[in-house]
């Protein structure tokens, strides 16, 4: 079986994700699945400079930018890389003869493969993820995507929110599969050394809260930072570390008010990987997302702190509880529930044997069931399924 893989054209840099984009293919290939890869034209006509190359040891065509691009609109620019996405995947589909394309994230460079795949012959699997089924980049690249996975043979989707989300709308049928993502690294990864500034003051022996995530409102922030000031009553030394965004003056107002000040820090934006450096030291890692609309998939910081064994405590929204069974491999606690959430960590704090028990079942749960081999192992019988259809078909 041979598939090719239509990545972005960041995947033959060195960042999460062309090492989540690595280890699928890894995975894929360790089974027995061939794979080419073909990447998207980038933001400028220089980001492809060469018709093919190599990254990371994989070999990969590239596509470039045409030269005029940089000269139209929006809606100009979008249709010439289109149309050279199109041109460059049917000269490799031509070239390589797959049996099967699959489309990678973001799910708008499918509609390029839509008319290849037809002519090809060849049956067409496309990624689609939270930004699939919620708010797109554009209105533009949001009709792209929703076009292009009306017309796939199959869709694969992060979760069950985001397929239930696609059939709302009217996309997909039944052709979604639940495809779940795995963590960006291995599990039980022990923390690298902290750099001096990233950690409050005082920080040995004093219990340590860490979130990793963004800073909105439905991120769940402020509900934790009101908790953090209630549980600082019982346990003054508490600490806070946030990864992944710069205090605002809003915010540091706010700290003020609860009287946080030196008692929570900021670390400003990191990879997945800083994050998941950061998370194992903490006491507790703390994912207290809101009920939203647009939260159809987990932080891949939430699989990373279960990958290397951290005692979580995170909301109960839908994607939560397909990763995490309450008093097991973690505690949930009611979605924008202030008292739930004090309630919940405070249990922990006052019994602190039970981190330890907490953690190991996450990574566990991870390493049997959110492994990027297993991932290959649903991509790799949802190929065979596809490809078996489709010869049905023809006969």
């Amino acid at each position: 079986m041979r598939v090719l893989h239509l990545l972005d054209h960041a995947a033959p840099r060195r960042s999460d994700y062309s090492r989540r984009a690595q280890a699928l293919l890894q995975g894929l290939r360790s089974q027995g699945v061939q794979t080419v890869h073909l990447t998207a034209p980038g933001d400028a006509p220089h980001a492809a400079s060469a018709n093919a190359g190599a990254a990371g040891g994989w070999h990969v065509y590239r596509t470039h930018m045409p030269a005029c691009a940089e000269r139209l609109g929006p809606l100009l620019n979008t249709a010439a890389r289109t149309t050279a996405l199109a041109l460059r995947l049917r000269q490799v589909a031509r070239l390589t003869r797959p049996d099967l394309i699959h489309v990678h994230l973001p799910t708008w460079h499918a509609l390029a493969a839509v008319p290849v795949a037809r002519l090809a012959q060849v049956p067409l699997v496309v990624e689609a993820d939270r930004r699939a089924a919620a708010a797109p980049p554009s209105a533009l690249q949001g009709w792209m995507a929703r076009h292009a996975l009306g017309r796939a043979q199959v869709i694969a989707a992060g979760t069950a929110q985001v397929r239930a989300s696609l059939r709302a709308d009217g996309v997909g049928g039944r052709r979604i599969a639940v495809i779940p993502p795995a963590p960006d690294l291995p599990a039980c990864r022990q923390p690298a050394a902290l750099r001096p500034g990233l950690a409050p003051a005082g920080l040995d022996g004093a219990p340590l809260l860490a979130y990793a995530g963004g800073l909105a409102a439905e991120d769940g922030i402020e509900l934790l930072l009101g908790a953090l000031a209630i549980l600082r009553r019982r346990w003054p030394a508490l600490r806070l570390l946030v990864a992944g965004g710069d205090a605002d003056d809003a915010l540091a107002e706010r700290l003020g008010a609860l009287g946080l000040g030196g008692y929570a820090a900021f670390t400003g934006a990191l990879s997945y990987r800083r994050a998941a450096d950061l998370l194992p030291r903490a006491d507790i890692a703390v994912f207290p997302a809101m009920q939203a609309a647009g939260m159809l998939a987990p932080s891949r910081h939430l699989l990373n702190a279960m990958a290397q064994g951290c005692a979580i405590v995170a909301s109960d929204i839908a994607c939560h509880r397909e990763l995490l069974v309450h008093g097991h491999s973690g505690m949930l606690f009611r979605a924008g529930s202030r008292g739930g959430l004090v309630e919940a960590i405070q249990g922990l704090l006052a019994e602190p044997r039970r981190l330890a028990a907490l953690g190991a079942e996450a990574a566990a749960f991870v390493g049997s069931r959110r492994s990027w081999s297993a991932t290959a192992a649903r991509y790799r019988c949802l190929y065979e399924r596809v490809l078996a259809d489709s010869r049905r078909r023809r006969s």
